[in-house]
């Protein structure tokens, strides 16, 4: 039922944003073995269409694809929020007991870090693709995670 749910949240992209980028070969993926093998089959299929110089576009659509059931599962999370705050502090875990806004600012800041590290490790072109698949691969592991925390 959650994974229905997430799908119902993670809304398609706008046609604008690439229009060759199909979320169906991805959602077939993840539906038939799940997880991190199939980072990176949407912007793929994406690429083999629209062909070079579109790794950037087809990347940046999968990268929203995976923020949106990031943000799915957060909203999701967030119901259940409070009693994990007290259940912490029940055990004795150490203050402050973490939040979910401080896991997605640690998060943000980490990708951000990370992804700018990365491109700028390339010289010319190649720089803007790293970092492309560098937020697309790190957004996709957060999203996985979390949504492995519902199932918790």
């Amino acid at each position: 039922m959650r994974l229905f749910l997430l799908l119902l949240l993670a809304s398609p992209l706008r046609a604008e944003e690439a229009p060759l980028a199909s979320p169906a070969p991805l959602l077939d993926c993840l539906a038939a073995s799940g997880g991190g093998a199939c980072v990176g089959t949407m912007a793929g299929g994406c690429e083999a269409e629209a062909g070079p110089g579109s790794e950037g576009l087809c990347r940046g659509a999968e990268t929203a694809f995976w923020q949106a059931r990031a943000e799915a599962a957060l909203s999701l999370l967030r119901d259940g929020e409070s009693e994990v705050q007290a259940r912490a502090r029940r055990l004795g875990w150490p203050e402050p007991v973490p939040t979910l806004d401080a896991l997605s600012q640690g998060f943000e800041a980490y990708r951000r870090a990370a992804c700018d590290w990365r491109a700028a490790s390339w010289d010319g072109i190649h720089a803007g693709h790293e970092q492309q698949d560098c937020l697309m691969r790190l957004t996709a592991g957060h999203a996985l995670l979390l949504e492995g925390m519902l199932d918790d």
